[in-house]
């Protein structure tokens, strides 16, 4: 089977489902790596101009995303990669991608609650996760 023969077999909501990871993976593992990555620069500059920050009228206080430890970036953002690499191998429509994207996603539930204490219940991030698990799992059909 070609190339564009597979790529006409995958049905058009797995392929906006996986578009949709490959945005949301790739910008969150991106934006996790660059906090990683310049965790102490930001956290100096923030330092000098206070630790508040403004946009369009609305004031935030960025203190408490530096009293994570910086390796929480790092795990946030490998998981993320992990997540990603699962989106990609769903897009060669190889089912082990599946395993990838699964056990990233609860991991991505589990690692914030052991770094942010006192941290509510992520109720729809709970969602969210379970429902693009099951329509993937859904598809796991069409992958070999």
């Amino acid at each position: 089977m070609t190339v564009i023969e597979q790529e006409n077999k995958k049905p058009q909501l797995l392929k906006v489902l996986l578009i949709l990871t490959f945005i949301g993976s790739g910008l969150t593992m991106f934006s996790n790596l660059f906090l990683f990555g310049f965790f102490d620069q930001i956290k100096a500059l923030l330092a000098t101009q206070g630790s508040s920050y403004s946009f369009m009228g609305t004031t935030m206080d960025l203190t408490p995303f530096f009293a994570i430890s910086s390796s929480f970036y790092l795990i946030q953002g490998l998981l993320s990669g992990l997540s990603l690499t699962g989106a990609v191998f769903m897009w060669d429509q190889r089912k082990v991608g599946f395993h990838f994207y699964t056990l990233a996603q609860i991991l991505l539930l589990i690692v914030p609650k052991l770094f942010i204490h006192g941290l509510p219940f992520p109720g729809m991030e709970l969602f969210i996760s379970f429902l693009f698990v099951y329509l993937y799992y859904k598809f796991l059909k069409v992958m070999h």
